[in-house]
C-alpha cells in the first residue's frame, strides 16, 4: 500500500472514531470534525448539490446531526469496507461502506449504505472537498427510525 493510501485509510479510522464518539457521548471534539473537512466544501444528495462552508454554522449543523442521530437510537457508524482511488497526486476518490448500527424501541438492526468522498491530498492534512450520499432519509423511513425526512446541512 502506497504511503498516500495509507495515510488516506488512517484519515478514514480517525473519522470513524470521531462520529463513535459524538453518537454515543456529549463530547463532539469541533477541532477533530472541522479539520477532517476543507475550508470549503460541496455535499451531494438526493436532494440536490450544496455547498458548504466550514464556519460555527457548519459545526452547529453537525452538533444538531449527532443530536439527531442519537434522537433516533444510532449506536454506531461503522466503516465496513472502502476502496481507495488516488487520482492524481493530489486528489483521491473514497468510497466508504458504512454500517449504521441503531436501537429503538427494543428493535436493532443495521442499515448499510455508500459514501462517495472526494479528498485532497494536496498537503501533508487529508480533508474532505466533496462527499456524495445517497437518500438516506430513505433507508431511515423504511427501518421506522424517522416518520418524515430530517432536514439535510443547509450550509
Amino acid at each position: 500500500m502506497s504511503k498516500r493510501k495509507k495515510s488516506i485509510e488512517e484519515f478514514f479510522i480517525s473519522y470513524e472514531d470521531q462520529f463513535n464518539t459524538a453518537i454515543v457521548s456529549e463530547r463532539i471534539d469541533e477541532d477533530q470534525i472541522r479539520k477532517s473537512y476543507a475550508d470549503c466544501f460541496i455535499g451531494s444528495s438526493h436532494v440536490g448539490v450544496q455547498c458548504g462552508k466550514n464556519d460555527d454554522k457548519f459545526f452547529q449543523e453537525i452538533q444538531q446531526r449527532f443530536d439527531f442521530y442519537k434522537s433516533i437510537g444510532s449506536k454506531g457508524m461503522n466503516i465496513v469496507s472502502k476502496e481507495i482511488t488516488l487520482l492524481d497526486d493530489f486528489h483521491a476518490l473514497v468510497k466508504v461502506y458504512w454500517r449504521h448500527s441503531y436501537e429503538k424501541e427494543q428493535r436493532s438492526g443495521a442499515i448499510d449504505f455508500d459514501v462517495f468522498y472526494l479528498v485532497s491530498t494536496a498537503s501533508d492534512e487529508i480533508k474532505i472537498i466533496a462527499f456524495l450520499v445517497g437518500d438516506e432519509q430513505r433507508a431511515l423511513k423504511e427501518a421506522g427510525l424517522t416518520q418524515e425526512a430530517e432536514p439535510v446541512l443547509s450550509n
